[in-house]
Parts: C-alpha cells; sequence; structure tokens
C-alpha cells in the first residue's frame, strides 16, 4: 500500500550542525586583535607611555634640604700675618767696604758722596798706602756731617800743594783739603780771591801740613774826577 503523505509533502534539507569555516576565521581574527588591544593597554596603564620609549639619559638630582655645603664653597681663612722680627734698616747712607783699596781716592770720594770728614790715621799694618779698616766699620750707618776715620798702612804721606793763587777762596780751601792739607789762619779776608799762600804751587808738603791763605775783595772802582 502506498503512503500518500509521502507522494505529496516536498523533502526539507536538514542543517548542519556546528560554526561555518568562514565564522571561524571571523572569530580567530577577533581574538588576535583582542589580545593585541589589551597589551597596549597594559603598557600605558604601567607608565611607559609609548610601548618603544627609551628612558631618558639624563639622571635626576635630588637636592637634600639640609645638605651642608662642601668645603670648597666655604670661605678660606684669613691667613695670619706674624710681625717681622728683622730690625729694619736704619735710614741714610752706609760706610762701604773699601778694605785695601788706595785710600787717597777713597777719602775724597767719601767725603763728596757721604758729605763727611774724613781722618786718616797712619803707621798701620800692611802694605803702604792701602786701607786696613775703617771707623766705623763696613756696612754700618753714617750720618752727613760727622767724621769718620781711615786707619792706612805705612807711614806719613807727602802731598803736593795745589794751585792756590787766583782762585777764590772758597775754591782755594776746598783745594787744600782735598789734597790732604789743612787751612791755615786767614791773615786777611775770608773771601774774595786768593793773592797770596805760605807755600807754592807743586810744593812737596807732609799730609795735614797747614797753609794759610790770603784772600782780598778787589777795591771799588774810584769815583770820576768832576
Amino acid at each position: 500500500m502506498t503512503d500518500p503523505w509521502a507522494q505529496t509533502a516536498p523533502l526539507t534539507p536538514q542543517r548542519p550542525r556546528g560554526f561555518s569555516p568562514g565564522t571561524v576565521a571571523i572569530l580567530a581574527t577577533a581574538t588576535v586583535l583582542l589580545a593585541v588591544a589589551g597589551l597596549a593597554i597594559g603598557w600605558f596603564v604601567a607608565g611607559d607611555g609609548e610601548p618603544n620609549a627609551q628612558p631618558s639619559a639624563t639622571p635626576s638630582v635630588a637636592v637634600s634640604a639640609d645638605a651642608s655645603p662642601s668645603p670648597s664653597e666655604a670661605p678660606s681663612p684669613t691667613p695670619t700675618v706674624e710681625p717681622s722680627t728683622a730690625s729694619p734698616a736704619p735710614d741714610g747712607p752706609r760706610m762701604p767696604n773699601v778694605a785695601g783699596e788706595e785710600f787717597q781716592a777713597i777719602r775724597r770720594q767719601l767725603m763728596a758722596d757721604l758729605k763727611v770728614t774724613v781722618n786718616v790715621v797712619f803707621d798701620q799694618e800692611g802694605e803702604a798706602g792701602k786701607i786696613t779698616k775703617t771707623e766705623p766699620a763696613a756696612d754700618a750707618p753714617v750720618r752727613p756731617g760727622t767724621s769718620v776715620k781711615l786707619f792706612v798702612a805705612g807711614g806719613i804721606v807727602d802731598v803736593d800743594v795745589p794751585t792756590l793763587v787766583g782762585q777764590s777762596c772758597e775754591e782755594a780751601k776746598k783745594a787744600l783739603v782735598g789734597a790732604g792739607l789743612q787751612v791755615g789762619p786767614y791773615p786777611a779776608e775770608k773771601v774774595g780771591t786768593v793773592t797770596a799762600a805760605t807755600a807754592e804751587a807743586g810744593t812737596k808738603l807732609k799730609w795735614n801740613t797747614s797753609v794759610s791763605i790770603t784772600c782780598e775783595t778787589a777795591p771799588p772802582p774810584s769815583p770820576a774826577a768832576g
């Protein structure tokens, strides 16, 4: 006997169970995208900013509020200056070291440079005419206007009388002293021109011998006859 239903009702196709291959691919792609997004969010939350950002090479400097200044910043103490114990050099000229020098040239030099009177003491031991010592001693202070002594080896020497007549009285006195002679008493004026002397020029006399000079001033011109 034939089934009437089976002849009149169309057959309905059955849908297979599970996901299709296309749906599986879409779901896999979405899963990968979500994983990448989650990793990026994790980097930002951790404070790294951009994933490829590198840390700064400049170190941070922490300053302590109670930090003490370094020793180099503290002011250097002023050094204490000890007063000098050396005695200050006295003002004025000093006696030069003239031992062993010929006495006549040194005598004239001392009178000119130090403005002193020089007395010569002969008969010392040593080479004749040479200075053996001085008083004051070498490097001692010498005050102008005072007297110094030269101690000279050998006996008293002879000196030449300088030219005196015709010189001014003042120049003649200087010439006598410079030659090692003394100025004797003035028989006339102490100013003017030398008109006479007790020793002629070129005469040999012993050291420190006195020579007198006559100095006169020229008389005033006579008034013209009226």
